[in-house]
């Protein structure tokens, strides 16, 4: 294939014409049978600031970065199949500034489109995202009508196939641009983009050194169930919603109250510091809901409150271990679903004025049919951590579109797995966020998509000086306080000496969940 449409353009003569060009002739060769390039610029600045297109960065605090000078940019698509049609970019610092790492960017929601690498280039380093595919399933706008099903390829361009593939080329265009090839390369990503990057560990090993996965939809089968279960109980059998955001913002108050004479400083009556509550507990903080707010105690509303934060269990199956108390559900209520179910069950004919009629039948079907490839949920890393690679994971406690409790789950597998937590950690670490949730929320990580300058110095720490993270940074800003995060099961409290001291929680303490749900699909990928 040719390479298409090439827009050169030298708007920068003092970073040499020549060199620039003959570079410029080296990224065209590159293309393929499965590349296009589509452009190659020199740009004199970046892109302006517009509206943020991924919700989830809203989870984390925002650093200011600033571009100066030129860099390069690469718009490539990639047709791996008929009708699979997946942009990428490329943004490359000049030469003489680049500090030799390449950074996968993750996506966020359906995708559809392609996220800043603003920060990177203001840090001197190369990255490399993707569309995720889904823009070919029916246009920006049209991709997110949860009743189009997608085209077998599109799906498997946006559950793992567009990530590996952009990876692969962007070091081709690396190499081919800087006449060597990456030191290091380094995954970020959150929500979406978290299950991208566990997805390369779990399949492709070799893509990555290290990766950022961040509140991340690794145990996708199950945000999905999550997220269909809270609808199913949000809203009565003619598809009416029984809730108000009033009182679902009681509920949330209530269970951070409820814990506030057992909670330690200075967590207690502002965020709960461990979201892992017992039957008991799940009871004492909906009665005292009810109590502030006598409507909840109408009809089935705290039967049906009460099953959110308890196990869902099928069948003997668990499918879902439960949100964690804290959570606010008021948008996310109304969502009925989340990303790959919808769109898997539109084939069966169930689309959004149907939904009220799916139930756990559909959901057995998806689970066999479809979550396999979504899934980024298998324990087994010891590819990824026989040659040194290194991850670096968070949950939200108040996490409420991906729950924290399938995360802790998740990480108490791999420490399974791999022996234990001592041998887990030298890899892996996995930090518990209190008051973070997934969009909005008490508490952000200091670790933005894209920003997260200081998140992405955690991993290369990590993997190029073999500094472990010990703590993670996070930003109360009601508080206006700084909260050290340890690595689970690590809770950090403040001392009478106002000192952060760290004390040890719980393991586990999740209901585990059903390998059905859990099952990743890492063998015959084409």
């Amino acid at each position: 294939m040719t390479a298409g449409l090439l827009c050169v353009s030298l708007l920068a003569a003092s970073s040499g014409g020549s060199d620039i060009s003959n570079r410029f002739e080296r990224v065209k060769k590159v293309a393929d049978g499965v590349c296009t390039v589509t452009a190659v610029q020199l740009l004199s600045k970046a892109d302006p600031e517009g509206k943020d297109p991924l919700a989830m960065w809203r989870a984390e605090a925002k650093e200011s970065v600033v571009v100066t000078g030129a860099f390069v940019r690469i718009d490539f698509t990639l047709v791996p199949e008929k009708g699979s049609d997946i942009r990428c970019r490329a943004d490359l610092p000049l030469p003489e500034k680049w500090d030799g790492r390449l950074w996968g960017q993750g996506n966020s929601g359906r995708a559809g489109s392609l996220p800043s690498l603003k920060s990177y280039i203001a840090a001197d380093t190369a990255a490399v995202t993707t569309d995720l595919g889904t823009t070919a399933a029916g246009g920006k706008k049209k991709f997110l009508d949860k009743s189009i099903p997608w085209p077998a390829g599109v799906l498997r361009d946006f559950h793992w196939r567009a990530t590996h593939l952009m990876t692969v080329y962007g070091k081709r265009f690396v190499e081919a641009f800087y006449g060597r090839p990456c030191s290091h390369a380094y995954f970020n990503g959150g929500s979406t983009g978290g299950r991208q990057g566990m997805s390369e560990a779990i399949r492709f090993p070799e893509d990555y050194d290290g990766i950022l996965s961040l509140l991340p939809d690794n145990n996708a089968a199950v945000s999905e169930i999550a997220l269909w279960h809270l609808g199913r109980q949000a809203h009565d059998e003619n598809g009416n919603l029984l809730f108000t955001d009033a009182e679902m913002r009681v509920v949330a108050d209530a269970a951070v109250e409820y814990c506030a004479k057992t909670d330690p400083a200075p967590y207690a009556g502002f965020v709960v510091a461990d979201g892992r509550f017992s039957e008991k507990d799940i009871d004492g903080f909906l009665a005292l809901a009810a109590k502030k707010c006598p409507s909840l105690s109408e009809g089935d509303k705290l039967v049906r409150l009460k099953s959110l934060y308890m196990p869902l269990v099928h069948n003997g199956k668990c499918y879902f271990n439960g949100f964690a108390p804290g959570t606010y559900h008021g948008v996310n209520m109304r969502w009925k679903s989340l990303l790959s179910l919808p769109h898997c069950l539109a084939e069966k004919g169930f689309t959004q004025d149907r939904w009220n009629e799916v139930g756990l039948d559909g959901v057995d079907f998806y689970l066999k049919e479809f979550s396999p490839e979504f899934n980024a949920a298998s324990a087994d890393l010891s590819a990824f951590r026989k040659r040194g690679g290194k991850i670096i994971m968070t949950a939200g406690w108040e996490d409420q579109t991906i729950p924290p409790a399938p995360i802790v789950d998740y990480y108490e597998r791999v420490c399974e797995k791999e022996g234990g937590i001592e041998n887990t950690s030298r890899y892996f670490r996995l930090f518990c966020m209190p008051g973070c949730a997934h969009g909005g929320g008490k508490g952000r990580g200091v670790t933005a998509c894209p920003c997260g300058i200081k998140g992405r110095g955690y991993l290369v720490d990590w993997c190029e000086r073999d500094k472990a993270p010990e703590a993670f940074s996070m930003w109360w800003e009601a508080k206006r306080l700084s909260v050290p995060v340890p690595p689970y099961p690590g809770l950090a409290v403040k001392g009478a000496d106002g000192k952060w001291q760290v004390r040890s929680t719980k393991r586990g303490g999740v209901a585990r969940i059903s390998d059905a749900c859990t099952t990743t699909k890492v063998t015959g990928l084409k």
